[in-house]
């Protein structure tokens, strides 16, 4: 069994314990062997870790790798840019715990093929600078949804990493990304253009989207208008 088969049955194995930050465990999972492969590069502990998610012995963090520290430092004069990098933490049977880098600026992920043009801009802009803002396990272990943040300040934007094929999808703008009971994924804080009734340029909103995991748009929310 390849490592990205052992990560979708490690996550199968604790499906349903979750932890959210400032929560608890709904329910004890068991510990992985200490033998099985996660995918990524195994990795020191993070700098400024941040816990994300916990799935039972599995945890994602946000935090920063050397690199990242030192990127962080040389731009913090000029409050433009920052990154970080993805982490999966596993809790070994000893108490001891294994870190794995997943995803950070310039590593060898994928990017699936014909993707839009927004898409395509933002995987670029993903691949130069990474930062993550959120990440959770999916139910079926097959993915991550993320939200990243773009470096601009204008938009965040959410993506779906396949941990079978290390492929990341930038899929639309928002600031969250829930997967819901019946398989869609909760998107808050999308940007959207109003128009008039005569069809005139009428400012910009944010709603709520529910999306497939592959970015299409199930159904919408009302806009409530951004002040100018």
């Amino acid at each position: 069994m390849n490592k990205t088969m052992l990560f979708v049955v490690a996550l199968a194995v604790v499906a349903g314990c979750r932890h959210v930050q400032g929560g608890s465990m709904k329910s004890a999972a068991p510990f992985l062997g200490d033998n099985a492969t996660l995918p990524g590069v195994q990795a020191a502990e993070p700098l400024n870790g941040k816990p994300l998610e916990r799935s039972g012995a599995l945890a994602l963090f946000s935090g920063e790798t050397a690199e990242d520290a030192a990127f962080n430092e040389a731009e913090r004069q000029n409050y433009q840019k920052f990154r970080n990098s993805l982490f999966l933490r596993r809790r070994m049977a000893d108490g001891t715990y294994e870190w794995r880098l997943l995803l950070t600026t310039g590593s060898d992920w994928r990017v699936p093929a014909g993707l839009g043009d927004w898409c395509s801009e933002q995987a670029g802009n993903l691949k130069r600078c990474f930062c993550v803002n959120t990440a959770s396990f999916s139910s079926d272990g097959q993915h991550l949804w993320l939200v990243c943040d773009t470096g601009n300040y204008m938009w965040s934007i959410v993506c779906a990493y396949d941990v079978n094929n290390n492929m990341l999808r930038p899929l639309i703008d928002g600031d969250s990304a829930t997967e819901q009971p019946d398989g869609t994924i909760l998107v808050k804080g999308k940007k959207v253009y109003l128009y008039d009734k005569n069809g005139e340029p009428d400012g910009a909103g944010l709603c709520d989207v529910w999306i497939t995991p592959e970015g299409n748009i199930i159904r919408k929310s009302k806009p409530e208008r951004l002040n100018n």
